[in-house]
């Protein structure tokens, strides 16, 4: 299990600690009885960078930008010569991959355009001429070793709100809508939007609490 934003008080047994938010009897047994514990380690908290570094086994500077990628519309965090876990489990392994949920390394917009992609900044991504999203999302789950995936760019953090399935959108651009920052009653509950801009109309970031 890979965790973001864990502290190490809210493991049970970490600190000999039994009073926390949740009980976790099987964590506690691997930790108590069956784990080893590191107390002396060090890691970048951040989401991107820590993405970057599970799937590649690098520190996080080794990778484009000491910092990680964060937009969708920049190169992947992946540079030349360098490979993802899921590309040595299903090339060397046999394994079949996949991942689901949250991106956030990279990789840029599908373009037929003569100019290329749209700006990354833009709060236009999914109807911008520029985009064509007939197209797979270039430098995507697809292109590191992953069979299949279902993901969204940015999680419940910014645009675009939608989810790609193999690597193609997963809604039509009839289905595109323009989202003021706000709170949402959806389907789930309450949808919060931080950033405005475009996504699906049936998004509901509280599908990412499920």
């Amino acid at each position: 299990i890979f965790a973001d934003d864990v502290g190490t008080g809210d493991i049970p047994g970490y600190w000999e600690n039994e009073d926390v938010v949740d009980n976790m009897p099987n964590i506690n047994e691997l930790m108590v009885k069956k784990g080893t514990l590191f107390t002396d380690t060090h890691s970048t908290p951040l989401c991107a960078p820590s993405r970057y570094v599970i799937l590649s086994g690098n520190y996080a500077h080794r990778g484009r930008l000491p910092g990680g990628t964060w937009k969708m519309g920049q190169p992947k965090q992946f540079v030349d010569g360098q490979q993802s876990i899921a590309q040595t489990l299903r090339d060397e392994g046999g394994y079949h991959t996949a991942i689901m949920g949250k991106w956030h390394i990279g990789g840029t917009m599908p373009s037929s355009h003569p100019d290329g992609q749209s700006d990354p900044y833009a709060t236009d991504i999914l109807t911008n001429e520029r985009n064509d999203w007939d197209l797979p999302l270039v430098q995507g789950p697809q292109t590191l070793g992953f069979d299949s995936s279902f993901i969204s760019d940015k999680g419940i953090q910014g645009t675009p709100y939608s989810f790609f399935r193999d690597g193609y959108l997963n809604h039509t651009l009839d289905d595109v809508r323009y989202w003021d920052v706000g709170t949402y009653d959806m389907p789930l509950g309450n949808s919060t939007i931080l950033k405005e801009g475009e996504g699906d109309v049936d998004w509901d970031s509280t599908a990412y609490n499920m």
